[in-house]
């Protein structure tokens, strides 16, 4: 099963503070709801995926899609109030910093926090380690919004 974690990138902006907003729905059958967390809950491991793409996603951006941005540290995350299947999720993450050019790895932090109906679900600060993949051709074709 392919897994798509962001449904459609509502909105970016890479200038003087890089953003991105992005939009995810957990359907009522998807597999989600069949762990511990039952039915009616989106389980909180996924929640942090959720912020952990999107934070992604955005460096991914910032750095001309050159690296690939990989989830290193999760200093800071709290989990405000449960949500439901079929529930618009919004996303967004902002650039807090990201370390000067080097060769191996450079090191990259965001913040990001999970709405929905307007009332914050999540939130997290995350530290990201974004390498380049010798070989591997990376890119922004294909992806959803």
């Amino acid at each position: 099963m392919k897994y798509r974690f962001i449904d459609a990138v509502v909105s970016h902006d890479l200038g003087a503070s890089p953003c991105i907003e992005v939009r995810k729905t957990f359907a009522p059958g998807d597999d989600a709801f069949s762990g511990p967390s039952g039915p009616r809950q989106v389980p909180e491991s996924l929640l942090l995926e959720l912020m952990a793409m999107t934070g992604g996603r955005l460096i991914f951006r910032q750095l001309d899609a050159t690296r690939l941005p990989v989830l290193l540290k999760v200093p800071e995350c709290r989990f405000e109030r449960p949500v439901g299947p079929d529930v618009q999720l919004n996303a967004r993450a902002e650039l807090v910093g990201i370390s000067p050019d080097a060769d191996l790895a450079r090191i990259a932090e965001t913040r990001t926090e999970v709405y929905a109906n307007g009332a914050r679900v999540a939130s997290a600060r995350l530290l990201y380690v974004c390498v380049r993949l010798p070989g591997l051709e990376l890119g922004l074709a294909g992806e959803p919004g």
